[in-house]
């Protein structure tokens, strides 16, 4: 029994668009600017790995989530939830799913890994936090970029393909997400980390 979706698919790009926005300027300002660290091993550049880790988590997430027989509610699993929007269910485009930079072989990008470490305060995070894997890349910063620079191509070849069709139907306001998006990854691609992944 299929689902009845409670938006538009122009509002569902209006979101994915804003996310897109979102996370280039979370890789802007990571590319940018001077960290400062104190005493202990977090330096002022975590707030925005972390911003960057939910941002590419929710885009990877609606790109890249297969479609499934039907949709479930299990979020543990790192199913997709019955009111998850993606690009496979709604609107009917696989996208191809690039292969991530600094992930080792457990998988430690998942999304029981960003939602134990990164949005929920868990018990399992705080008592035994070697059983998850915390969601960071080897290489850091540059792993982020690269790996945000791979999930935002995919993300704008989606959007230019329903373009194409003239299938966004976009408000005002989505029209400016697109076009600060596109602004935005011209001035990230003067870092040669994101203008060497970004294809």
């Amino acid at each position: 029994m299929a689902v009845k979706k409670k938006a538009s698919n122009a509002e569902i790009l209006k979101q994915v668009l804003y996310e897109m926005l979102t996370l280039a300027h979370s890789i802007e300002f990571l590319t940018k600017n001077r960290w400062i660290k104190g005493q202990s091993l977090i330096d002022s550049s975590e707030v925005i790995k972390t911003a960057s880790a939910i941002k590419m988590r929710l885009l990877y997430d609606f790109l890249y989530s297969p479609k499934p027989a039907k949709k479930v509610e299990v979020i543990e699993k790192g199913e997709i939830c019955k009111d998850d929007y993606t690009a496979q269910n709604d609107f009917n485009i696989t996208v191809p799913k690039p292969n991530l930079v600094g992930c080792d072989a457990k998988g430690m990008f998942t999304r029981q890994s960003v939602n134990k470490y990164i949005v929920h305060l868990t018990e399992e995070r705080i008592t035994k936090p070697k059983e998850i894997p915390p969601p960071k890349f080897n290489g850091g910063s540059d792993s982020i970029i690269k790996n945000s620079a791979l999930i935002l191509a995919s993300a704008e070849k989606f959007i230019d393909s329903l373009a194409k069709g003239n299938f966004l139907n976009l408000n005002q306001e989505g029209e400016y997400y697109l076009e600060d998006f596109k602004k935005t990854v011209i001035r990230l691609k003067e870092n040669p980390i994101f203008n060497q992944t970004y294809k």
